[in-house]
């Protein structure tokens, strides 16, 4: 028999508040044909391809050259609390053209959490934040 056809068998408690309930049926069932192209297929784009085929097909610089493109564009970002795309690294990662959960889920716009201060945060970026602490209480 197939070590990998064996049925799953449940060796701990499972924690059906923190993961849902339990379903030994969806562990044995094999994954989505679709499901399995997305895992096997390369994201599309420069990154994923071999430097050293790079190197061979566009010369010694170009590597270097994707790689400091990459270091620039992953720089570049807005001030904290605001949005920032990173369309640029995006579209040399080849990520532009993918559309997944993360596009629509999670967006800062739909949140309930109440925005951050911006003077604060850049203030802790730049290091010129104070160290906080509770004011006394002196009765004079």
């Amino acid at each position: 028999m197939d070590p990998g056809a064996a049925l799953p068998y449940q060796a701990v408690a499972h924690d059906a508040l923190r993961h849902g309930l339990a379903s030994l049926k969806e562990d044995a069932a094999a994954p989505h044909p679709v499901q399995v192209i997305q895992q096997t297929t390369p994201i599309p784009g420069v990154e994923c391809a071999n430097p050293a085929m790079l190197r061979d097909l566009y010369g010694l610089a170009f590597p270097a050259r994707v790689a400091l493109d990459r270091q620039i564009l992953a720089k570049f970002g807005r001030l904290p609390g605001l949005p920032s795309s990173r369309l640029g690294l995006e579209s040399l990662t080849g990520e532009l053209d993918q559309f997944g959960f993360e596009s629509y889920l999670g967006l800062p716009e739909d949140s309930t959490d109440a925005p951050v201060e911006l003077h604060s945060q850049m203030e802790a970026r730049l290091g010129m934040a104070k160290a906080t602490r509770p004011p006394s209480r002196h009765m004079w």
